[in-house]
């Protein structure tokens, strides 16, 4: 009885009623997604979770690194190369500090390499 009345209702809208409807339910060009980006050029979850994947052991402990220094790859190329290389060094000895650990002369057991997967 409820599918009937339902029916019955989509039947007296008419064509061009249901076609506003289906006009406006419609993804937009601002909302729809191509090729896992939007229209804004955003990339989705998906293909940010798989761009980080792809990365290297060492790009990602950068890619931490630089997380930390709250700088972005982007703000380090456009830097002059006396600020580069300031950042640079600071995170050469933030990568030697996680490697060796406390003890200069040990490395860490699992430091180069992911010993969970």
């Amino acid at each position: 009885m409820l599918v009937s009345s339902s029916s019955r209702i989509l039947e007296s809208l008419g064509p061009s009623a249901l076609a506003k409807i289906n006009a406006a339910a419609a993804p937009t060009a601002t909302t729809g997604f191509i090729d896992g980006q939007s229209a804004a050029g955003t990339k989705s979850a998906k293909d940010e979770f798989l761009d980080y994947a792809k990365l290297t052991p060492a790009q990602k402990m950068r890619a931490a690194i630089l997380s930390k220094l709250h700088v972005t790859e982007d703000e380090l190329e456009a830097m002059d190369a006396k600020e580069r290389q300031k950042i640079e060094d600071q995170i050469k000895e933030m990568v030697k500090q996680q490697v060796l650990g406390g003890d200069k002369d040990m490395i860490q057991k699992g430091a180069l390499v992911d010993l969970k997967a």
